[in-house]
């Protein structure tokens, strides 16, 4: 079958506003286009900033004193000299090496792992919303830093990372739109220097994808959370001459999306993340059902085996590929990193020696919430080759001694350092056995591997041989479940499943859809066989054989299409394609039976009722009941939403929703349902 891409965009509408001067005013609120913070001290010696805060962790977890913590202004330091007039923001970031206590008396606990969020707003109080501006219309953020003489700084001679962005509107507004991560060079002991980012794209993706309209004022991230990195000791630095500018009118909107088809390979197929820098270091795996995986005190020599049949990595992208055995974990789903006890086996796609891969075995005993040993003396040893393909194992031959094996039969052998038994004792019962992946830069976030199958022998009624193919897209419950920070990013792929369609975000509103064949009028009709989900900075769909059309040509486009809602009571079935889209009646609702409560579903749907996955709108319900208890407004997941309303009133209701994200969405208004006494 010939198999054909294109883009088709129907019924999309753009729009533009040209503000006719720089200021705008709404109501009570003020909307700028450029943004300028000198940090004025007005006089005041007493260092205190009335609209910048840190917003959380660093100083409730080192002071104890609680969130919104007002930030000082510093009358001494000044990017321009103008001491006398104005003065700079003076940030102080108290990271501490992990295990480190402070005197006593002092304020300081030992941080690791931590965030130093620092926010303020465009207008005069921590809360102000009075002041905003809009974050499409974003072109240029910078700023000038100059950080304490005598800081320590990072292994390349700087001083970390520092991200700035906006914050949107709201008291709980914790939605941040960041820059790249902007270095701190080390001349900023020397004086000051300027940071800036200038790629408006990314502040317009940020406002097309997330629905916010408008920002309440900047915020600085500054973060720790490896013990390794850095910082993980005080930093102080000041902040001044922070300027935002924006253009009169939105930039043009983003290019439709571009599309990609790859085969699909049955087997469990990992890929990386959800959301490009979001996806960074997020584990997607499956983990045992049982805590029956120590190989501590077996009567012979324990393996654990995969085999992978897929690599499509690209030579410069950072892609792992792990399995843990942890001791009594909890649900979290980076177990590697918050359990104390860790032993773990690290195929790493090997870019920085220029390709293939390299398989470490790698522990760690007593380190909560860090991984500083995993990586230094816990890396016990390292084997390479050129290609991922092929079947690896590690054997354990008694409870100290280890085999690693990869494909072509090499392998290496080694010790676990052990000379009392505490290291054997830690791993001696309860032990979970995961298998995943992730990803290590930007570019492995858009990746994926493909395993066949793992198995585990040497433990007896705890062996087994787990074919991922014949398992026909199903993951066998007796053994595995779920654990990933992206639950979709773990498909096991079964027969009937041809390809993977990818098409490039933003794409708010589009769905995949199929033809078979291309005319002034054809017909096409939506792929709803499986749901597409996010993967790194793409929407990822696999395609089934019952979504092709007959003949030997398929074609398939992402459409955008005038989009509405949908609400669906129980008793009600969503019914594509038909006049009102969904069939069924009503189930009638009780007051005194269940106190009139009854939950329905909202979907995103096209003109023909078909769901449309990549909607995650905010729904607002109303009521023709206006004694009900309404349910609060919520975002669609993909594309759909639960929603619980109370009924007060007899007789026959309805609700209506309506999508408070995209003015232009048209509303529903559901069936009637029956209310009763």
């Amino acid at each position: 079958m010939k198999i054909h891409r294109l883009i088709k965009n129907a019924a999309i509408v753009l729009t533009g506003l040209a503000l006719a001067c720089s200021i705008t005013r709404t109501q009570a609120q003020t909307i700028i286009t450029d943004y300028t913070n000198t940090f004025d001290n007005d006089g005041n010696t007493t260092m205190y900033q009335n609209n910048y805060m840190y917003w959380y962790s660093l100083y409730q977890d080192c002071f104890g004193a609680g969130y919104n913590i007002n930030m000082t202004n510093d009358p001494s330091m000044d990017a321009d000299g103008n001491t006398n007039v104005s003065g700079s923001l003076y940030c102080y970031s108290p990271f501490a090496p992990r295990g480190s206590i402070p005197p006593n008396g002092t304020a300081a606990i030992p941080s690791y792992g931590d965030q130093s969020l620092m926010s303020g707003t465009f207008g005069g109080g921590l809360f102000d919303t009075s002041v905003q501006m809009k974050i499409v219309t974003v072109t240029n953020i910078s700023f000038k830093i100059h950080v304490l003489p005598g800081t320590i700084t990072d292994e390349t001679g700087n001083f970390g990372t520092i991200a700035v962005g906006l914050k949107s509107v709201g008291y709980n507004a914790d939605t941040a739109y960041y820059t790249n991560e902007l270095t701190i060079p080390g001349a900023a002991t020397n004086g000051w220097v300027t940071l800036s980012e200038t790629n408006a794209q990314q502040f317009q993706n940020a406002g097309e994808n997330s629905g916010d309209t408008y920002a309440q004022g900047p915020e600085f991230y500054y973060t720790q959370y490896n013990a390794t990195s850095y910082p993980t000791n005080l930093v102080v630095f000041w902040i001044d001459d922070l300027v935002i500018q924006s253009s009169v009118a939105p930039p043009p909107p983003p290019p439709p999306p571009t599309v990609s088809i790859s085969p699909a390979v049955q087997g469990l197929n990992l890929f990386t993340g959800a959301g490009n820098s979001t996806a960074l270091y997020n584990r997607e795996s499956i983990e045992s059902v049982n805590p029956n995986y120590s190989w501590v005190g077996a009567s012979g020599p324990v393996s654990y085996s995969f085999t992978i049949t897929n690599y499509p990595v690209g030579s410069n992208d950072a892609v792992q590929c792990q399995i843990f055995l942890i001791p009594n974990p909890g649900t979290e789903t980076a177990p590697d990193y918050t359990e104390s006890n860790l032993v773990f086996l690290d195929l790493e796609s090997d870019t920085p020696n220029g390709g293939g891969v390299e398989w470490n075995f790698r522990y760690k005993t007593n380190e909560p919430n860090g991984n500083s040993f995993v990586y230094g003396a816990g890396t016990l040893a390292s084997i390479g080759t050129n290609t991922a393909i092929g079947t690896w194992t590690v054997t354990f031959n008694n409870n100290t001694n280890v085999t690693m094996t990869i494909p072509g039969g090499a392998s290496t052998n080694f010790n676990i350092p052990d000379s009392t038994g505490a290291t054997s004792a830690l791993f001696a019962s309860g032990v979970d056995l995961y298998f995943g992946a992730q990803a290590g830069n930007a570019g492995g976030v858009n990746d994926h591997i493909v395993a066949s199958d793992f198995s585990v022998t040497g433990l007896g009624s705890s062996d087994f041989n787990d074919n991922f193919v014949a398992d026909a897209g199903i993951l066998n419950s007796s053994i595995w479940e779920t654990n990933a920070a992206f639950p979709s990013c773990v498909q096991l792929v079964g027969p009937g499943n041809p390809y993977w369609i990818q098409w490039t975000e933003p794409a708010t509103g589009y769905t995949l859809e199929t033809a078979a064949a291309l005319s002034d009028d054809t017909a096409w009709t939506a792929v709803t066989n499986n749901v597409a989900f996010i993967s790194g900075t793409n929407y990822t769909q696999l395609v089934s054989t019952n979504d092709l059309q007959a003949g030997n040509a398929a074609f398939f486009a992402v459409i955008q299409h005038n989009n509405q809602l949908q609400v669906l009571w129980p008793g009600e079935t969503a019914a594509p394609g038909t006049p009102t889209g969904k069939t069924g009646t009503p189930t009638p609702v009780s007051i005194s039976t269940n106190g009139g409560s009854v939950t329905f579903t909202v979907n995103a749907v096209d003109s023909k009722w078909n769901l449309i996955p990549t909607i995650n709108d905010t729904v607002a319900i109303m009521s023709s009941d206006s004694a009900a208890t309404l349910p609060g407004s919520s975002p669609l997941t993909s594309g759909t939403g639960q929603f619980t309303i109370t009924f007060a009133t007899t007789n026959s209701q309805t609700v209506t929703a309506t999508d408070v994200t995209q003015g232009n969405v048209a509303p529903n208004t559901s069936s009637p349902i029956l209310v009763t006494p």
